[in-house]
């Protein structure tokens, strides 16, 4: 691997690079498939996975050194970077994950960051000059617009600065607008790309008034003179994100340098679903399909935030039990679990008495959530999401 990834930057056989990384994905399957120990096995299994994911790093590098052709299952068949749905399937086959992962790279990358190579820039494609580099990210609080933003740094592999109004602002003065030009100097030395991303932008570019005092308007200035910098500066390769949770509190010139606004709603009930899914992944959850409809069905007008609090609450139900149940049986697995009295081949111990490596709790089942609902409820009126939506519908009719 670091044989491949320092050799990278020169001029190698990248199709023979392609051939090892066959070669060793076979090699490890081939001794996975015949692996009695199920722990070697499993490592085995991750290894896998990490050689199908630093493959997608290397097809990443490989078109930012400006690498136009790769093989693809087809042989003879060339993809070109404008083109970005052909896949290579030959190192992907035990890792569907990644494959997945690798599709959003190239959507997230072409979207964000388009390719300046000869013949594939936007300039060529659309006659567009430059392009968008200002994203703000809306929504109700706890929808998840900061972990888009670290995912979107983490897909394309680059310096991500997670700032907010805590980091940029000091009682000194001038000390403000010198901690802002020293950030987007810092983002546009790197020599590849780099996200500036400002959490809670609300809090420093709120609409300005007459009574507001000299210092936050000399913030806000150069704030925007910085903004307005990377738009004039064709090849800088900074992408600023904001995210905030009152769009309608924001300036309008701030508004205006925002390129994109990407409203980030609470989530459906298919996303709904997944989220709470995804709490429990050592212990899937067992509902009914009537059960799930239930749970979707009261829980609507959720954030992601709120699903996650609520998932944590209902998981701890099983735990509490466990201090006072009196009756035990015994699992398929050998493993020691609460029951009722009245449970046949039940025994009578207190919890104390029983060893810890084999007592478990109990599956997670619906009445724990309608009881953590008592105390989890959401934390998103109403009254936010009209708001959000009429600023939806004002900002696509301006």
């Amino acid at each position: 691997m670091d044989l491949i990834a320092s050799k990278l930057e020169k001029d190698v056989d990248l199709p023979m690079i392609d051939q090892l990384y066959e070669r060793c994905n076979s090699a490890i399957d081939e001794l996975r498939s015949s692996q009695p120990n199920p722990h070697i096995s499993a490592s085995l299994e991750n290894l896998l996975e990490t050689l199908s994911f630093q493959q997608s790093l290397l097809d990443s590098r490989r078109r930012a050194n400006g690498t136009d052709r790769r093989r693809t299952v087809s042989e003879g068949c060339l993809k070109y970077k404008g083109n970005c749905k052909a896949r290579s399937c030959s190192m992907r086959r035990n890792s569907e994950r990644f494959e997945r992962e690798a599709d959003r790279f190239l959507e997230v990358e072409d979207m964000l960051m388009p390719l300046s190579a000869e013949g594939g820039s936007l300039e060529d494609i659309a006659g567009l000059h430059e392009p968008w580099t200002r994203l703000l990210l809306y929504g109700p609080p706890g929808t998840g617009k900061t972990v888009l933003a670290r995912a979107l740094a983490s897909e394309l592999q680059c310096p991500f600065y997670c700032v907010s109004s805590a980091n940029l602002l000091s009682s000194w003065v001038g000390e403000s607008e010198k901690l802002i030009r020293e950030l987007f100097h810092q983002a546009q030395s790197h020599s590849g790309q780099c996200v500036i991303f400002i959490d809670e932008i609300d809090s420093l570019c709120r609409i300005r008034s007459q009574m507001e005092d000299e210092h936050s308007r000399r913030v806000k200035t150069e704030l925007l003179q910085q903004m307005e910098d990377i738009k004039r500066n064709g090849r800088s390769s900074v992408f600023v994100m904001g995210a905030t949770n009152c769009p309608w509190d924001l300036d309008p010139a701030f508004l205006r340098r925002f390129q994109r606004r990407v409203y980030v709603p609470l989530p459906d009930r298919e996303s709904r679903r997944a989220i709470i899914s995804s709490q429990f992944k050592t212990t899937p959850l067992e509902l009914t399909d009537p059960e799930w409809t239930n749970l979707l069905d009261t829980t609507e007008g959720f954030s992601g935030a709120d699903l996650t609090h609520l998932a944590m609450a209902a998981a701890f139900f099983p735990i509490r039990e466990l201090q006072t149940s009196r009756f035990w049986r015994f699992t398929h697995d050998n493993k020691i679990t609460p029951c009722s009295s009245d449970t046949l081949g039940s025994m009578q111990y207190p919890l104390s008495k029983l060893p810890a490596d084999k007592v478990i709790a109990r599956q997670v089942e619906l009445k724990d959530f309608i009881s953590a609902l008592q105390t989890t409820p959401r934390t998103v009126s109403p009254k936010v999401v009209q708001q959000h939506h009429e600023f939806s519908m004002a900002s696509s009719h301006s």
